[in-house]
C-alpha cells in the first residue's frame, strides 16, 4: 500500500511540475544553426530557413516537454493527426493575413515544386523549417530519429487554422499542433 501511494504521489508531483508548451510564451530558439536560406512562393517575399536548434523543447501529443522520445518506423506523416495547444493569455499574436500569405506560398510550392517534402532526422543541421512574412512566423520541427516527409498543403492548413484559432480574439497569441504519436510539430508565433 505504501508502495502504492509512493507511486501515485510521485505521478501527481511530476506532472504538476511538467511544462506545459501551450500555457505560456513561445519557445525561442537561443542556440539556432542556420543551414540555408530561401524564398518562396509566388511573389518570392516568404522567407524559408532549414536550421537546428539545440535548444528546441522536444512536446509531447499532450503539449508538456519530454526529454527524449522513442524511435518509430514510417517516415510519410502527410496527413497525420496532431492536437492543438495556444499560447495564453492573448497579446501580440501573428496578423491571420501575414500568416496567409505563408499559407498561400506553401500552396503555390505544392503546386510548382512538390506536395511533399522532407524535413531530416532530430539533431542534424535541417531539422527545423522555419517560413516568416512580416509578422507570421510558422515552423515544422522534427523530433524524429529518422527524417519525416510532410506536405505542403497540410502545413499550409495548419498555419491558417493557428493563426485564426489561436489569436487574440480567443485570448490566445499563436500556438502549435504537436503529433498524436510526437514526432513532430508546426508552431504558428508572432515574430
Amino acid at each position: 500500500m505504501k508502495l502504492f501511494s509512493l507511486t501515485v504521489l510521485l505521478a501527481v508531483a511530476s506532472s504538476a511540475f511538467a511544462a506545459l508548451i501551450g500555457s505560456g510564451a513561445p519557445s525561442d530558439c537561443t542556440k539556432e544553426q542556420v543551414a540555408y536560406e530561401t524564398y518562396i512562393g509566388k511573389d518570392h517575399n516568404v522567407k524559408v530557413t532549414y536550421s537546428h536548434c539545440d535548444d528546441a523543447p522536444l512536446v509531447a501529443a499532450d503539449g508538456h516537454e519530454l526529454s527524449a522520445l522513442a524511435k518509430r518506423q514510417s517516415s510519410n506523416v502527410c496527413g497525420a493527426a496532431c492536437n492543438t495547444f495556444c499560447f495564453t493569455p492573448s497579446g501580440g499574436g501573428p496578423n491571420t493575413g501575414d500568416c496567409a500569405v505563408i499559407a498561400d506560398a506553401l500552396l503555390y510550392d505544392s503546386q510548382n515544386v512538390g506536395v511533399l517534402f522532407n524535413v531530416t532526422a532530430t539533431g542534424t543541421p535541417t531539422n527545423k523549417v522555419t517560413m516568416q512574412y512580416q509578422t507570421c512566423l510558422t515552423y515544422f520541427l522534427n523530433q524524429d530519429f529518422s527524417t519525416l516527409v510532410y506536405c505542403r498543403t497540410e502545413w499550409s492548413k495548419l498555419v491558417n487554422w493557428l493563426a485564426t484559432d489561436c489569436d487574440a480574439d480567443l485570448n490566445a497569441h499563436g500556438g502549435l499542433c504537436v503529433a498524436t504519436d510526437q514526432r513532430w510539430y508546426v508552431q504558428v508565433q508572432h515574430v
